[in-house]
């Protein structure tokens, strides 16, 4: 079920190997496995949801549900010879598709084999960088289609299978990720969403949704951080492919192209608040002349923020974003649909205004992205409320718009929707 349970079982070996003596491992044995009383002494904990969601606009596509979920989760966290096990499993009906579906959000193994190393093996959620819903260096799957529909932000960040190596020095600090096979995002295929395909020429919601050729391939992530006094710097690097299939085979299959990416960020106070700059190069491998128009080009990202809090209990961030792309000139003159490029430097703005309560039990809040060069924009307000320890509810828009319909976010109008969370936590 796991691509990495052998890596783990490898990984795992060794350590106990070592913290574990002869007579021990003798002792070993399935007899001396009571896993009963394991399971027994393991907490589990978790939550039930209901999720419901309805477009406010007409689509030629879907029908006006937009979410419907009822979600289980469990989880639970075990400590054995020195390594910590991790589980989280969600088990939901996803109205919408009309099917029944087990996912494993969590299984992993961490581990120390040196007083500086830690080693963590099996599916986990990776993430980094300084962006706040802006992901430059930060190349590991997300799930787009949750994030659209109004599911909690925890889905935003899909899953990896994956090893992280953690190494700490005075002068450095190193994470390394190995995914033995390539992670893709949960794009938007046309299930949930439709979009727009400059070679359909219009916006389509293929059903079953889109499938793309994807491929075997290893992807490598590397981070070098360190905080001198307040500042706080990061390097980047990343082996791998296109996240959401940006690119067609020579057939015409939707695929992920190769990708190389490198970059840095630095955050540390300014003011009465927090600033933060990253910047990050996304190599195309496979055009690197920027000459084939079924492969994107590379580019250059760049993103400066700054976060304070305004008055009390009401935080504002504003984020400026500049995607700068390279062989333009060459991406014009090949392209068979000059008039849908986007412009070579794409700029986005976001603001997040966020309100708690006294007794933090309420909170308001509004995420706003407008693109000045696409003239489009994507609306985020919602509200969460935590009715006492166990029963909370959260509430708000997706609302798209734009200029044309082939921007990023004009292509997604028809997809405006309101939701609705219901849980209980236990």
């Amino acid at each position: 079920m796991f691509r990495l349970s052998a890596v783990l079982l490898m990984l795992a070996v060794p350590v106990l190997a070592q913290t574990t003596s002869q007579d021990e491992w003798q002792d070993w044995g399935a007899e001396d496995w009571d896993f009963a009383t394991q399971t027994a002494s393991t907490p589990v904990h978790g939550f039930a949801e209901l999720a419901l969601g309805t477009r406010v606009v007409d689509s030629p596509f879907h029908s006006g549900t937009s979410l419907q979920d009822a979600r289980l989760r469990l989880e639970s966290q075990y400590q054995w010879n020195g390594i910590s096990l991790v589980a989280k499993l969600d088990g939901y009906y996803d109205g919408v598709l009309d099917n029944w579906s087990g996912r494993t959000r969590e299984l992993s193994a961490q581990f120390t084999p040196l007083k500086n190393l830690d080693i963590k093996a099996g599916r986990q959620i990776l993430t980094w960088g300084t962006g706040d819903y802006l992901f430059l260096n930060d190349l590991f799957p997300k799930d787009w289609q949750s994030f659209f529909a109004g599911r909690d932000d925890e889905y935003l960040k899909a899953p990896s299978d994956a090893v992280k190596v953690s190494a700490y020095y005075d002068l450095v600090n190193i994470n390394l990720v190995w995914t033995p096979q390539f992670d893709p995002d949960n794009y938007i295929s046309g299930d949930y969403f439709s979009f727009f395909s400059p070679w359909a020429g219009g916006l389509i919601a293929p059903q079953p949704g889109l499938s793309a050729q994807t491929p075997n391939n290893d992807e490598w992530a590397l981070r070098l951080y360190r905080t001198i006094e307040s500042l706080e710097l990061a390097f980047y690097g990343y082996d791998g492919h296109h996240k959401s299939p940006k690119s067609l085979t020579e057939t015409g299959l939707p695929t992920f192209s190769r990708l190389r990416a490198w970059g840095a960020s630095a955050r540390m106070p300014l003011g009465a608040g927090l600033a933060n700059l990253e910047i990050s190069h996304h190599q195309s491998l496979d055009d690197g002349n920027g000459d084939n128009p079924r492969i994107p080009n590379s580019q250059w990202l760049v993103l400066v923020g700054y976060e304070q809090e305004l008055v009390t209990r009401l935080t504002g961030a504003f984020q400026f974003y500049l995607e700068h792309t390279s062989d333009y000139a060459a991406l014009l003159t090949y392209s068979p649909f000059t008039q849908w490029e986007t412009e070579q430097n794409r700029t986005l703005v976001t603001t997040r205004l966020t309100w708690r309560n006294a007794t933090d039990d309420l909170s308001l809040s509004l995420f706003a992205f407008f693109s000045p060069s696409d003239e489009d924009a994507y609306l985020r307000p919602s509200l969460d409320y935590r009715l006492n320890d166990q029963w909370s509810l959260a509430g708000g828009l997706n609302l798209f718009s734009g200029r044309d319909q082939h921007s990023f976010f004009g292509q997604f109008e028809d997809n405006s929707n309101a939701w609705l969370r219901v849980r209980y936590s236990f």
